[in-house]
């Protein structure tokens, strides 16, 4: 979903709960794992600013998607085998703890 929401906080605001929860949660990994990163709001989503480098997520009609940077989606593809990951976008339905884990790593693979 393209959001014209000039903040982080007015993109949540609009959307569905459910939604919602599943992006806060992803707003909080990022800011944890990258407390210094940048929020701002491109390509219609949250973003985050790291260097030249930038980590995003979006809401979709049927499925979440988070963007990385593509080397650092590379590493981690093992663990990421049974969803759908394109070069840079990693694509789920569901927050479960081991997606979790694994985005909390690709995150902090920024800092390194």
């Amino acid at each position: 979903m393209h959001s014209k929401a000039s903040t982080i906080a007015e993109y949540l605001a609009g959307l569905p709960e459910k939604d919602r929860e599943v992006i806060a949660a992803l707003e909080v990994l990022v800011r944890r794992a990258l407390p210094n990163a940048i929020p701002s709001m491109k390509y219609g989503m949250p973003t985050f600013i790291i260097g030249d480098r930038m980590i995003a997520f979006n809401s979709q009609k049927n499925y979440f998607s988070f963007y990385a940077d593509p080397a650092i989606v590379k590493t981690f593809r093992s663990a990421l085998k049974t969803l759908s990951v394109g070069k840079s976008c990693i694509r789920f339905t569901k927050l479960d703890s081991n997606l979790i884990e694994t985005l909390i790593k690709i995150a902090a693979a920024y800092s390194k």
